[in-house]
C-alpha cells in the first residue's frame, strides 16, 4: 500500500519476459510507493512528457530521479534501488567502489543491445 508520492519514475517494457521478472519483484518490495512504475508499451504519454522516443526507452532503461533529472541504464537501475528495501543498502556500496558502475554498465549495455532479439522482439524503428 502507497503511503507516499512516488519520488523517481521507472520507464519500464511491460512486453518484455526478461523486464517484467526484473521489474515484479521491485515492484513486490516498493511497499510505500516511492517508484512511478511506467510501462512505456502502455503509456507513451509519461515518455513524451520525459522527452524521451519509445526507440530510447526500448534501447536503454531511463529513471527520472528524485531531483527530476534523467538518469539512463545502471544509473538509472541505481536510483530505482535505493528506494526499496534491501537494494537501498546495495547501491551506495556500488556507487562507491571503485570500477563497480563502469563493470555493469559494460555488462548492461551488452545485455540492452540483444534484450530485444533474446526476447523475440522486431527491432524498433522510429
Amino acid at each position: 500500500m502507497a503511503t507516499s508520492k512516488p519520488k523517481v519514475t521507472c520507464f519500464h517494457d511491460g512486453e518484455c519476459p526478461i523486464c517484467t521478472i526484473e521489474i515484479k519483484a521491485m515492484k513486490r518490495l516498493d511497499k510505500h510507493g516511492n517508484v512511478n512504475w511506467v510501462d512505456i508499451t502502455r503509456d507513451k504519454t509519461a515518455l513524451a512528457q520525459a522527452g524521451l522516443t519509445y526507440k530510447q526507452a526500448m534501447e536503454r532503461m531511463y529513471v527520472i530521479d528524485e531531483n527530476q533529472q534523467l538518469q539512463s541504464g545502471v544509473l538509472g537501475f541505481l536510483q530505482v534501488w535505493k528506494q526499496l528495501p534491501y537494494y537501498r543498502r546495495v547501491a551506495p556500496m556500488i556507487e562507491n567502489l571503485p570500477l563497480a558502475v563502469p563493470i555493469m554498465e559494460f555488462c548492461y549495455r551488452i545485455f540492452a543491445r540483444y534484450r530485444l532479439p533474446l526476447t523475440g522482439k522486431p527491432p524498433i524503428k522510429e
